[in-house]
Parts: structure tokens; C-alpha cells; sequence
């Protein structure tokens, strides 16, 4: 049994040597400031290609001085939402339902205004790559921040008055730099290592990581990408990322579903409706004609805790190449060449 090697590792390998340097360079010092300003803080970073992605506010504590505005800015291509809960509990980023599985508009729209002075809730809504959010905050104090997205994405947010020292954008991008590669570092590459070729799957041929990850980083990639097998041979997809929900979509040409379906409201804004093509598995894995066929949704946080990662299996009779994706992530792809 044969597999292509992965470039994933020598990819995240090449990124980290070309920022170590920063790990070295002392942090300016943080001086006060009078004027008001502006910092910018990452919502998630990844590595160029987006094959390791790191599910975290970059740094995650930051000084201002009150009157002064932060910005954060998506660096990664996952969506996060950047969330001032105001001591009220977090609603949920879905809502299944009688009449299908919708996102939360009060977790995806944006709440609030453009200053939180830490009463109600205030939000940015869900935001993608590039996209940035500011708010003012006029009052001294401690914040505390989520992601809706990702539980356990937190930060924190310190106020202080006019004249204690603060941090400057240069502190800010220092510690910035840092906690990624450390993260990278101590999380990443032995995610990688670990996951890198064929696993033990009982009864089967290859197993394939659907994805690996902790709390902190996401791979969103199918490892190996590439599996050669004998025709007859099954193949099971093991879900090694507790965190993160797959699927296995075989679309024989067919075009990708929509994620989202919008369900027009009588009043307010649309219903965002995940697509029930992409929850629900489709076709029979044990009999595969080329089709298409799909794992459907599988969402590894259902499982109960100390439980057994998700799994699918498919069987291929029939030589060929057959490539296959996830839904949810549009650059996680993967190949079975059948041979006979």
C-alpha cells in the first residue's frame, strides 16, 4: 500500500524557521500614552496555506487606556466572532429545530454598538478572513472575550486610567508573534507527527485522519491526502480533532451543496438554515459506483467524553481515482486511487 508524502509538515517546517527569529527578539517596552489609539489584535492565525490553524486570540491579554479602541482582524481562514458576553451566558452558534438545524442570528449577526463600557452584550457577529471589528471601551476595568465558534477561544481586555503604562502596537505584535509560534510549536508539529501517515484502522485497509486538532489548533486537512489501495479494500476516515466537525464527500461530479440555505422571515432578517444535504450521509459506503456519496455531517463534540473518535467506512470495488472533500472546509481534499 503506497501514500504520497505529505508536504503539510515541510510546509509548517519552512514557516516557522522563517519567523523563529521573532522568538529571540526582546519585547519592546510598553510606555504610557497619552493620545487615544488604535491596537490591532489577530482572531485566529494560520500557517501559509492554511494547513495548521490556530484557534486563539493573538496575544491573549492586552493593556489600553480607557477612551483607547481595539481592532481585531480575522488572520485565518476559519470564521470566528469576537464577543463581549457582559456576564450573560453564551447562546448557541446553532439551533436545531422542528423545521431543520439553524445558526443563531443572535450569535452570528453583530449586537451592540461601536463602545462597551462592559453592560449587555456586545459583539462583532460571525466574521471571515481579512474581515476586522473595532470597539472603544471609555471605562477602566477587566474584559473578557470569546469566540462563539470555538469553545474555549477566550481573551482578555485591560482598561487601565489616563497615565498607567499600556501596551504600544509593537508590544502588541511582539507577544503576538510569539504565542503563535509557541502554540505552533508545542501543538502543531506533533499533531503532524502523529498524524502524518496511514493509521491503525480494525478490519480495513488504511485509516485516514479526517482532520486532527486539540482545543487550541485545527488541521483542517484529510492526512494522508493521498492512499493507494487494492480494489476490494475499504478505507475508514477516523476523526482525530475533538473539536471540529467533517465530512467525507465523494461528489462524482456533482457541484459542492450550498453550506447555508437563507429562510426568508415575514420580519427581520433571513433564517440561516444549514443545507440538509451536507448534514445528512447520502449514498451507500459499502457499495460505491463513482457517485456521489457522503459521510454527512459528523461532529466529534457529540461524542461523550473519553468516547471513540467517529469513524466512517467505504468500500471500493472498482479501480479508479476518486477524489473526495469536506463541506465545511473548502480546502480539505483528498484522493483513493483503486487499483486492481
Amino acid at each position: 500500500m503506497r501514500t504520497a508524502p505529505t508536504r503539510t509538515l515541510l510546509r509548517l517546517s519552512g514557516w516557522l524557521a522563517a519567523t523563529a527569529a521573532l522568538l529571540a527578539v526582546s519585547v519592546p517596552f510598553a510606555k504610557p500614552l497619552q493620545a487615544a489609539q488604535t491596537l490591532t489584535v489577530s482572531a485566529g492565525a494560520d500557517s501559509p496555506g492554511g494547513d495548521v490553524e490556530l484557534n486563539a486570540f493573538a496575544p491573549h491579554t492586552i493593556t489600553i487606556t480607557a477612551g483607547d479602541s481595539v481592532t481585531w482582524r480575522i488572520d485565518s481562514t476559519e470564521f470566528h466572532t469576537i464577543s463581549f458576553l457582559g456576564g450573560n451566558p453564551a447562546p448557541p452558534f446553532v439551533t436545531p429545530g422542528p423545521d431543520g438545524v439553524f445558526f443563531n442570528l443572535a450569535a452570528v449577526n453583530p449586537n451592540g454598538g461601536t463602545s462597551y463600557d462592559g453592560s449587555g452584550m456586545t459583539g462583532s457577529g460571525l466574521l471571515t478572513n481579512g474581515q476586522t471589528y473595532t470597539v472603544t471601551f471609555p471605562t477602566p476595568g477587566t474584559y473578557e472575550y470569546v469566540c462563539l465558534v470555538h469553545p474555549g477561544m477566550q481573551g482578555t481586555l485591560v482598561v487601565k486610567s489616563a497615565g498607567e503604562t499600556v501596551d504600544s502596537q509593537a508590544a502588541v505584535d511582539a507577544r503576538r508573534s510569539a504565542e503563535i509560534n509557541a502554540a505552533l510549536v508545542a501543538h502543531g508539529i506533533p499533531l503532524l507527527m502523529s498524524n502524518g501517515g496511514e493509521l491503525p484502522a480494525e478490519g480495513v485497509s488504511p485509516g485516514i485522519a479526517a482532520g486532527a486538532g486539540d482545543d487550541t489548533i485545527m488541521i483542517p486537512r484529510f492526512l494522508p491526502e493521498r492512499v493507494t489501495i487494492k480494489a476490494g479494500d475499504s478505507v475508514t476516515w477516523i476523526w482525530k480533532d475533538p473539536m471540529t466537525p467533517h465530512t467525507v464527500t465523494f461528489l462524482g461530479g456533482a457541484t459542492p451543496p450550498d453550506l447555508v440555505i437563507p429562510r426568508p422571515q415575514a420580519d427581520g432578517p433571513p433564517r440561516l438554515e444549514l443545507n440538509p444535504a451536507v448534514l445528512a450521509p447520502s449514498g451507500d459506503p459499502t457499495a460505491f459506483d463513482g457517485g456521489y456519496l457522503s459521510s454527512g455531517f459528523i461532529d466529534p463534540t457529540q461524542i461523550p467524553p473519553g468516547g471513540p473518535s467517529p469513524t466512517f467506512t467505504m468500500r471500493f470495488d472498482q479501480p479508479g481515482t476518486y477524489e473526495y472533500v469536506c463541506l465545511l472546509h473548502e480546502n480539505m481534499r483528498g484522493t483513493i486511487v483503486v487499483e486492481s
